[in-house]
């Protein structure tokens, strides 16, 4: 063998064990009972507070910055090595056996722990229009509380808020315990993720849980503690919902209260709305008038975002979340008035 090849049958065997090892966590995750809640609990949590930590150095988004790098890590790699292609397209195959194992150890994997919320009650869930208006008008009840609370709080006094409203749920949910790195704010990224419809994402590459910049500021503190949840190995999205919502309404800090009172408005009376809209106009007349002018204004917003590029990336999201054993694909988003019903009417 030629020197010059010595480094490219590294590049396949090194490629090939990350791919065997990701794929093999993943077949004992979906078919080896309690593996996926064992690795979770005792080995993603370990991995998440070291990369968090690491992530967490710098005051911006590592997987943003990544990618807004690697199209010129992948010219540089071409310019360097000329005319060997070969050794290019390795290079970029180890490079995605690397994301695909990351991927795995630090998502995949989780897809198929327990969930958070119990199971066969949510199957069994079943409640009436008369209960759902009943919440809606305890939502508007809330909100009346939050008229002259705070402004949303920014960069990093919003990360800290989220970080402390998530600690202090796990003090009622141990499940939630462990290390929760500062969220991130996106920058560069933000105007795609609002064409996409996107308000916040999980990284598994870099453990950060990333948020768009761009959109209104009411729904930043939910989401910045939806994407927290992640970190925690809740990867279901209506779980993440609930548990976001969960820390807002319970955040020693009033603009996070006020925040999950309006998601959860937006929720519980969208779904008040499809049933019976009379009723769900008269509810909707009591809304205080800032409730009122967020909620238009975040409807706006997204409203005006919609674009081909966002029909594509819930089309993608769909299937993703199907192919990771989320039957129910985006539509496990909804789940969260479900889960609000449940607490409401069973605390």
């Amino acid at each position: 063998m030629k020197n010059s090849d010595k480094p490219n049958s590294k590049s396949v065997i090194i490629s090939i064990t990350f791919l065997c090892i990701a794929g093999v966590l993943l077949i004992a995750a979906k078919n080896v009972q309690g593996f996926a809640e064992w690795y979770s609990v005792n080995i993603y949590s370990v991995i998440t507070g070291t990369m968090g930590r690491l992530a967490g150095t710098v005051p911006f988004s590592v997987a943003e910055a990544a990618v807004c790098i690697l199209p010129f890590v992948i010219i540089a790699d071409i310019v360097h090595c000329r005319k060997k292609l070969r050794t290019v397209f390795l290079h970029i195959v180890l490079a995605a056996s690397i994301l695909f194992f990351l991927y795995a150890a630090n998502c995949g994997i989780n897809y198929h722990r327990n969930m958070f919320v119990d199971q066969e009650a949510l199957a069994n869930a079943r409640f009436t229009e008369e209960q759902l208006a009943d919440f809606c008008g305890h939502i508007v009840g809330q909100l009346e509380k939050y008229e002259s609370a705070p402004d949303y709080p920014q960069n990093r006094e919003l990360a800290e808020a989220a970080r402390h409203s998530m600690n202090k749920l796990s003090e009622k949910h141990p499940s939630l315990q462990g290390y929760y790195p500062s969220p991130k704010q996106l920058t560069v990224l933000s105007r795609a993720f609002s064409s996409m419809g996107v308000s916040g994402i999980y990284s598994p590459f870099t453990a950060e849980a990333n948020i768009n910049g761009e959109m209104p500021d009411m729904e930043k503190p939910f989401t910045a503690c939806h994407e927290l949840s992640h970190l925690r190995g809740y990867m279901n999205e209506g779980e993440a919902n609930y548990i976001g919502w969960l820390a807002c309404i319970g955040s020693d800090d009033p603009s996070f209260n006020r925040s999950g009172w309006l998601i959860g408005w937006m929720y519980a009376g969208g779904a008040l709305r499809r049933i019976n809209p009379e009723r769900y106009d008269i509810i909707y007349e009591r809304l205080p008038s800032y409730a009122v002018s967020e909620i238009e204004e975040n409807s706006l917003f997204w409203s005006s975002h919609e674009t081909k590029a966002s029909e594509i990336q819930d089309r993608v999201n769909d299937a993703y979340l199907k192919a990771n054993d989320q039957k129910d694909g985006i539509q496990s988003y909804g789940m969260l008035t479900t889960l609000m019903l449940m607490y409401y009417f069973n605390e």
